[in-house]
Formats: structure tokens, C-alpha cells, sequence
């Protein structure tokens, strides 16, 4: 007796194939798929904070400068949190008059520029040394933001100075009432390791944050950014000592390779959440993510972070192709 709904219908091996991917995504619901990215961002999230965070806390830095005190220390209130570290082929008194020039009333930080201006710090980049830009005195205002701007709390104040060597300034939080005492501290050592070398070190302790979400943004944002701005500005005052500053054209190219990473790893977290074959779309997103913490924190030249991206690009077009089907055998109908 002939199957009434089968009668004169051929099963291949593509229609099998589109049908057991299509059974898998059915099955794939809207929970599945929210629980899969809320996985790989708290893997990629565990990968940050294990193995990435102590590194770049650390950066430049040997084990025996993050253990041993520094100008500064004994102001902190709560213990060291960062030392970071650069080798300078340029005499420390050079090096001190270009670490003198910090601030955004003086010569800007020497960091990518564009992106402190699209934050509203309407930051200068002086490329030549000033000595007018660079007298201190106790009690001085270091500014990171206009002072016009953020209630005129966007700055942190002298409290050390060793002239030639060593400047320390107390930092305040958004959460710091306007005219409260510095909760967090920020220092800049030159050493000299030779006639005509140096060794710039950086210091930070910052307040303890008051609530879980606070604490989760430090680790997950500021963190990192700060990180990737003063590794910048250490590089930057590198090159501008040592008579070989960083082109503001490959600054230029390394942002946008910034953007481009967060751009792939949004689309293909969309992708996973709204797209067919979430499964293999996860791969994907897992990928994205580490190549943003690869270009944003590693910080490659710009050549290689564009080939991560044009390689991320790719897997994430590639996983929206069907597999390939079993080559198909003899046709089967049925038949009565």
C-alpha cells in the first residue's frame, strides 16, 4: 500500500543534511542561545582576569620593581595596584622634561589623542619641548579633562615632588565629592641606568570600589582601557625622547582596528542570538572576543592587528555556509 504523504518523493543526502541542521536550530531555542553567549562571555571574561590581568598590571615591570618601594608609596593609602615599566634610550633629565609636560593644560599624555578627545578632553599634542609647560609645585592640578568639564573634578593634585625624578599625584574618583581628599594615587619615577639611557616607571593605587557593579566595571573596562592608554603614553614619551615619535597615522590605523574587532565581536554575538547554525556561529563570537583582547591590550603593529581582523571577518562569513553533504547514494523511493 502506497504512503499517501510520501508517494513519488525522493529523500538525498543534501535534503537530509538541510533537514538535520534545520532540526538542530529548531531545537536550539531562544534560551539555548542566550545561555551560549552568557558562557563564552564569562570564559572570555575568566581569560581577562587570569591570564591577562596580571600581565598587563605588571607591564614592562620586573618582578623586583613591583615588590620594592617607590617615591610616593608611603602616601597611598591602600597598597600598589599597578607598576608598569620602559626602557628609554635618552638621558633621564630628558626624559623628565617630557614626563613634566603631562596634563591636558600642558602638552596632552602623549596617548592616542583622538580617542581622549572623543571623550570630551579636548587634549593637546605637543611634540616639542617647553619649559613653561614644565614647573610644578606642591599642590598643583594634573588635568586630565578640561577644567571646565565633569564639575571641574577632572584632575589629581601634587603631592610629591622630587624635581628631575620623581612626581606623584593624589586622583579622586567620579564617586569623590568636589574638594575631598585623593582616594587614589598615580606616580611617575626616571631613573637613570646610564649616561644616556633611562627607565621610566608608573605607579597606581586606586579606592576600593563600593559595590559589586562597580568593581565588575573596573575589571572588565576601566582597567584595561587605562592600561592601553598609559602603555601608549609610555611609548609615546619613548618615542618623543628618544627622537622617534609615534605617527599619528598608525595611531589612527590601531583605533580603527579597535573598532572593526568590537564591531565582528557584536555582529557575531547577533549572529549567535538571531542567526541560523548558532552553534557553529559560537566558534565565531569566542573568536571575536579574543582578538579584541589580542588589539586592544597586545597591542600589535597595525599590520597584524588588520590581518586578525580580515581573519575574523572571514571565519564569521564562512560559518554562515552550509556544511558540506555526504555525497549522495542511490535514490531512494518509496513506493508501495
Amino acid at each position: 500500500m502506497i504512503d499517501a504523504p510520501f508517494s513519488g518523493m525522493e529523500v538525498t543526502g543534501v535534503e537530509v543534511a538541510c533537514t538535520k541542521t534545520t532540526e538542530s536550530d529548531h531545537r536550539f531555542g531562544v534560551g539555548d542561545r542566550f545561555a551560549a553567549v552568557l558562557g563564552v562571555s564569562v570564559a572570555l571574561f575568566g581569560v581577562l582576569s587570569t591570564l591577562v590581568r596580571p600581565w598587563y598590571l605588571g607591564w614592562g615591570a620586573t618582578p623586583g620593581e613591583r615588590a620594592r618601594a617607590l617615591p610616593g608609596d608611603a602616601l597611598m593609602v591602600s597598597p600598589p595596584h599597578e607598576t608598569r615599566a620602559i626602557d628609554i634610550e635618552a638621558p633621564s633629565a630628558q626624559v623628565f622634561a617630557w614626563v613634566s609636560q603631562l596634563g591636558q593644560t600642558r602638552g596632552g599624555f602623549y596617548s592616542y589623542t583622538t580617542l581622549e578627545n572623543l571623550v570630551g578632553c579636548d587634549m593637546p599634542d605637543v611634540r616639542h619641548l617647553d619649559p613653561a609647560l614644565q614647573e610644578w609645585k606642591l599642590g598643583d592640578k594634573l588635568w586630565m579633562y578640561p577644567p571646565n568639564e565633569l564639575d571641574g573634578m577632572g584632575y589629581a593634585t601634587l603631592v610629591h615632588y622630587e624635581p628631575g625624578r620623581v612626581l606623584v599625584f593624589g586622583t579622586h574618583t567620579p564617586l569623590d565629592a568636589p574638594g575631598s581628599s585623593p582616594t587614589g594615587w598615580w606616580s611617575f619615577v626616571v631613573e637613570p641606568t646610564g649616561g644616556h639611557s633611562s627607565r621610566l616607571l608608573t605607579r597606581s593605587s586606586g579606592g576600593a570600589t563600593r559595590t559589586w557593579l562597580g568593581s565588575a566595571f573596573t575589571r572588565t573596562v576601566f582597567e584595561p582601557l587605562h592600561f592601553a592608554m598609559e602603555r601608549r603614553m609610555l611609548q609615546g614619551i619613548q618615542g618623543l625622547a628618544e627622537g622617534h615619535p609615534i605617527s599619528r597615522a598608525r595611531d589612527g590605523l590601531q583605533l580603527a582596528a579597535w573598532v572593526a574587532t568590537f564591531t565582528l565581536f557584536l555582529i557575531s554575538g547577533a549572529l549567535v542570538l538571531l542567526g541560523s547554525r548558532p552553534r557553529r556561529r559560537l566558534f565565531g563570537f569566542a573568536a571575536a572576543g579574543l582578538a579584541f583582547q589580542v588589539v586592544t591590550l597586545v597591542q600589535p603593529v597595525p599590520t597584524l592587528s588588520w590581518a586578525l581582523v580580515v581573519a575574523l571577518a572571514l571565519i564569521i562569513w564562512l560559518n554562515r555556509l552550509e556544511p558540506i553533504p555526504p555525497s549522495p547514494g542511490p535514490t531512494a523511493s518509496r513506493s508501495g
